[in-house]
């Protein structure tokens, strides 16, 4: 684990440590930063990307993340989109 980030900055830094491989962001971080750059940069380097928001409606482009989760999530709903993200993971 090499989170949580509660800032672009934050997010960038843990990033640049070591490459996760899933990214559970939620679209609105801290001082009402949006999480869109975040995003890109995730697709970019193929982290999938796990949104959890309390909007009922978020908008994104279409492959742009694996799953939109919104608030509050349940432990079955988040491990119903993680297993199968995580088992078609390379092994490290």
């Amino acid at each position: 684990m090499a989170g949580p980030a509660a800032t672009m900055a934050d997010a960038e830094r843990l990033i640049s440590e070591r490459e996760p491989d899933v990214a559970i962001v939620d679209i609105n971080l801290r001082d009402g930063e949006r999480a869109n750059p975040l995003l890109d940069r995730l697709q970019e380097q193929g982290i999938p990307v796990i949104v959890i928001t309390g909007y009922t409606s978020v908008s994104l482009p279409p492959g742009k993340v694996e799953a939109i989760l919104q608030k509050p999530v349940s432990v079955e709903q988040y491990l119903a989109i993680l297993r199968p993200i995580v088992a078609r993971l390379p092994d490290r």
